[in-house]
C-alpha cells in the first residue's frame, strides 16, 4: 500500500508491489473517472504522502492554455479538443544526501486517458481498451514513489504528459503543423500519432 516503507521495517518488494498496485488501479479506472484532472490529483497525492513521509518533493503542473503560452505545443494540440485540459506534472526529489557521483534520473511517461486516434478514427475493434494508454504515466509515478520512498541516492524527477485524444471543433488535423518545446516542428499526418507527441515535449 502507498507509504508502507515510511510506515516501518518493508522491504523493497514491499515498496515495488505497492507501486505496481497504484499503476494497475490507475491502468483499470473507467475513463469517466480517471480524466486528465483526476491523474493530476493523483500526482499531487503521491507528492503529499512522500512529503509526510519526510521525503522532499516538489511538484509543478502545467495544464491548458498555459502549455501553448510556454512552448509545449504537441502536448497541447493533443489535447485541446478534449473536456478535461491537457497537463504536464513533475515531480521532483532531490535527497539531502546524495550517493557521491550519482547521476541525476528522470522517467517520462505518457498519459494518455483516452486515446479515440483523434479523427484519424479507431475502427469499433480498435476502441477497446484505450483507457489504457495511460500506462505508462502510471508507470513511472508509481516507480517515482516507490524510489523516492526507498530513499534514491541521487536527484529523481517524474514528468507526465497527460492529455485526451478526443474529437471535437478543437481537434488536431492532419495537416496541421505543431510548434514543439524543443524548436521543431511536426506535420501530422495521422491524428492517432499522438503518443509520439506527447513525449516530444516531455522528453525536451
Amino acid at each position: 500500500r502507498p507509504g508502507a516503507i515510511a510506515d516501518g521495517p518493508y522491504t523493497e518488494s514491499a515498496a515495488a508491489a505497492a507501486a505496481v498496485r497504484m499503476a494497475a488501479r490507475l491502468v483499470d479506472a473507467p475513463p469517466e473517472e480517471l480524466d486528465t484532472s483526476a491523474f493530476v490529483a493523483e500526482a499531487r497525492a503521491v507528492a503529499a504522502r512522500l512529503n509526510a513521509a519526510g521525503r522532499e518533493v516538489t511538484v509543478e503542473v502545467i495544464e491548458g492554455e498555459e502549455l501553448r503560452e510556454k512552448g509545449y505545443g504537441a502536448l497541447y494540440s493533443v489535447g485541446k479538443a478534449a473536456h478535461r485540459p491537457p497537463a504536464l506534472v513533475v515531480l521532483s526529489h532531490v535527497p539531502s544526501a546524495k550517493r557521491e557521483g550519482a547521476p541525476a534520473a528522470c522517467l517520462v511517461g505518457t498519459g494518455l486517458v483516452y486515446d479515440t486516434g483523434g479523427l484519424s478514427l479507431k475502427g469499433k475493434e480498435g476502441m477497446c481498451g484505450m483507457k489504457r494508454d495511460m500506462g505508462g504515466a502510471a508507470a513511472v509515478l508509481g516507480a517515482f514513489e516507490a524510489g523516492v520512498e526507498l530513499g534514491v541516492g541521487n536527484a529523481l524527477s517524474c514528468v507526465l504528459c497527460l492529455a485526451e485524444n478526443a474529437i471535437g471543433p478543437l481537434a488536431l488535423r492532419n495537416d496541421d503543423i505543431v510548434y514543439c518545446l524543443s524548436g521543431k516542428t511536426v506535420e501530422i499526418n495521422n491524428t492517432d500519432a499522438e503518443g509520439r507527441l506527447v513525449l516530444a515535449d516531455g522528453v525536451a
